[in-house]
Parts: C-alpha cells; sequence; structure tokens
C-alpha cells in the first residue's frame, strides 16, 4: 500500500467534504450554473451537480494539502486559474486551461484529456484525481484511467501513476467500481449522496466572491508542473498513422502489429489517415451505407450536404470512423462503423474545439484502393470477426 493510499485511509473523516467545501465550491460556479444546481430539469440539474461536486473536491484537497506530507502540491484550477486563457489552435503540445479553468492536455490543439485534478507528491510525481456522480459514468471508465496513466507516465517518465476516485455513491456496490478498485495504485473516496449534501447549500449562497487563490507553498499552476519527454503530438500521431498504413498495406496474409512498438503509441487516441477523393468516397458509398440521423444516404445526397470526407479510426480498437464537413454548418459529423457495413452518425464536432481545425488543414490525399484497404482491413480487426463476414 502506498503511502499516500496508507494515510487516506487512516484518515477517513478528514477526507469527506463539508459544508464548508460545499459553499466555497460555488465560487467556481457561474450565475447560470448555480441556479440550475435547482432546476426542475433534471439533465440541467445533473450537468451543473456534476461541477459543483467537483470543485467541493478540489476545495476538500486544498485544505487537505495542508494536513500531510504525502501530497506536496495541488494544481491550482477553476476560479483559481490565471485569467489568461489561451485560444485554441494547431500547434499546441501540452498543459493547458480551458476557458472555464479546467485542466487539459492539448495535442495539436486537440483536447486530449482532462484531468478534475492534479496534485504532485512529496517526491515530484504526478497524481491525478477523477470525480465521478453517477454510476452510469463508469462505462468504458478504465479506458480513459488508463489512457490518463499512460500520459502522466510519459510526460513525467514515471513507473507508477497514483490514481483517485471520488465518488457520491458506494463504489464497490458497481462492478465497474469493482474493476476500477483492482489496483493498488488506485485509491477510492466515497461521500455522502449529492441530494444529501444539497442542504449544505440550502440558502447558503456566498454574498461576497473569495478572491482567487494564488499560488503558495502548497499549490502551483498547471504550467508550472515540469514536463520531463517532449510532447510533440504532430510527429507522435505521424509515427502511429505511417505504422498503420505501412501494416495494412504490406501485410501480406500476416497478422497486424497494432499499435507501432514506440513508446509514444499509447498517447495516440485517433489516426487521421487523411482527406478521400471525391472518386474514392463513391466507392465506398457502393459498399458500405452511409446512416446520418435515421436516414439512409446515397452518394448525391451526400455530395449536396457535404464538401469534405475524411477516414481516420479509433484506438484503441482502431474502429473505423468518417468524419464528412456539412455544408451549411462549420462543423463535422463523425460516423462510427456499425456491423452489418453500415457507418452510422454519432455527434457533430464543432467548430470551436482544436480537432476541428485539425480536420480543416486535412487536403484530399486518399485514393480509391487505399481508402477501402484501410476500412476492410480494420474493419474485422475492430470486432474480432472471421474477414469472410465483413461486407
Amino acid at each position: 500500500m502506498t503511502k499516500l493510499k496508507a494515510w487516506l485511509h487512516a484518515h477517513d473523516e478528514s477526507c469527506q467534504p463539508t459544508g464548508e467545501h460545499a459553499i466555497r465550491a460555488l465560487r467556481h460556479l457561474s450565475r447560470h450554473e448555480k441556479k440550475q444546481l435547482f432546476s426542475p430539469d433534471i439533465s440541467f440539474m445533473r450537468s451543473a451537480e456534476g461541477h459543483w461536486f467537483e470543485m467541493m473536491t478540489y476545495e476538500l484537497f486544498l485544505d487537505l494539502v495542508s494536513k500531510t506530507d504525502t501530497i506536496k502540491k495541488v494544481v491550482l484550477k477553476g476560479a483559481d486559474a490565471p485569467y489568461r486563457w489561451q485560444p485554441v489552435k494547431m500547434g499546441q503540445n501540452g498543459f493547458f486551461y480551458s476557458r472555464n479553468g479546467d485542466l487539459t492536455l492539448r495535442g495539436n490543439g486537440q483536447d486530449l484529456a482532462e484531468f478534475d485534478l492534479l496534485l504532485q507528491k512529496k517526491d515530484g510525481s504526478i497524481v491525478f484525481v477523477e470525480v465521478v456522480t453517477s454510476p452510469a459514468d463508469l462505462k468504458d471508465f478504465l479506458q480513459e484511467v488508463y489512457y490518463k496513466k499512460q500520459v502522466i507516465r510519459y510526460l513525467f517518465d514515471q513507473k507508477a501513476v497514483t490514481f483517485i476516485l471520488v465518488t457520491s455513491f458506494p463504489l464497490s456496490n458497481y462492478k465497474g467500481g469493482r474493476k476500477v478498485l483492482g489496483s493498488d495504485e488506485h485509491i477510492s473516496i466515497s461521500t455522502l449522496p449529492c441530494t444529501e449534501m444539497r442542504s449544505y447549500i440550502s440558502g447558503n449562497w456566498p454574498k461576497k466572491i473569495e478572491k482567487p487563490k494564488t499560488p503558495d507553498a502548497n499549490t502551483c499552476y498547471l504550467h508550472d508542473l515540469i514536463i520531463a519527454a517532449p510532447f510533440h503530438y504532430e510527429t507522435i500521431h505521424a509515427t502511429e498513422r505511417n505504422w498503420a498504413i505501412q501494416q495494412i498495406c504490406n501485410r501480406n496474409g500476416s497478422e497486424l502489429v497494432l499499435p507501432s512498438p514506440e513508446r509514444t503509441a499509447p498517447l495516440v487516441k485517433k489516426i487521421l489517415f487523411g482527406s478521400v477523393y471525391i472518386s474514392a468516397f463513391k466507392q465506398i458509398c457502393k459498399q458500405y451505407t452511409i446512416h446520418v440521423k435515421g436516414e439512409d444516404l446515397s452518394f448525391e445526397t451526400v455530395m449536396k450536404r457535404y464538401s469534405k470526407v475524411i477516414l481516420a479510426a479509433d484506438l484503441p480498437d482502431y474502429t473505423p470512423l468518417l468524419y464528412l464537413r456539412n455544408q451549411q454548418k462549420k462543423e463535422y459529423h463523425k460516423l462510427v462503423y456499425h456491423h452489418p457495413g453500415v457507418f452510422k452518425y454519432e455527434r457533430r464536432t464543432p467548430p470551436k474545439v482544436g480537432f476541428y481545425l485539425w480536420l480543416e488543414s486535412l487536403e484530399p490525399q486518399l485514393g480509391t484502393n487505399i481508402s477501402l484497404t484501410i476500412i476492410k482491413t480494420l474493419i474485422p480487426y475492430a470486432l474480432q470477426i472471421p474477414h469472410d463476414e465483413i461486407p
């Protein structure tokens, strides 16, 4: 058991948010979010509640850091983040504050991960904290945790990465929660339900806005963290893209070796193979169904509605994706391969994110043969089914 884990378990009561933490957390919420905390619309209320609980946890750790030498610093966030916000643009790599003061990792301007809380131990190693208010959020949660651990291992040259999960429900009551507890590096803290903690703030709205905290002996800004390894995401992505294409085009019946053996391979979340020529997309439409919002689209209809098609793959399973550039709005529609033979609409990519800028920068470069080869090769790999069952 790690020293931090032992201390947190031994001081269980100190690790519970109090009414003071609940009230202090309100300083990080907008006026609109404060109103939504008591909204009759459950979806709005849950969203505001999640942010409130996250900031309550942050306020809790701001107090805990002064009570133990197992934590050296808490990274400031929310209302305590520096006022200067750097708009998203291509070429940005490393840690950045979002407009709301969230802790984000960007790769070529794309948001790769968001950390609810970052701590630094006495030996300089980094601990990350995730906050969950609903058991439904535990679905695929381990994959997200794994990615963030790989990121910290690489960026800070750490062999071990401690992870703390704070929940407003008993974690061990759920299968996904028990999986999270299966490592000595993983620590859990379960608090009272949000419905009970709501009594802390009922009628207790702070009249004065507390001034933002500035770095002291127990805190630091995100940009104060010293990264030990180079993080040029464009190069890292290009390495994985080139490796995947080489494996796909030159395998001669042998099994695919994915990802590459490079140390940076786990850092890539998605491979953008490139924009496909219209002639290539026409052949894709002949072999696969394009399904958008309940409608199967012909090649002609797609060309009327969209101006650009990009072929990509989600990692780590290498599921093929299509990104279609909307003609009417500045947005892309993400389509995910669904068995059998269907690319189905999943969600939109809005213009104010770095990933949109990256998609916009891609020029047509993929012809028919390579586009179809990539799709036909990755589908059975992603689905783990025999190749002869793939349309």
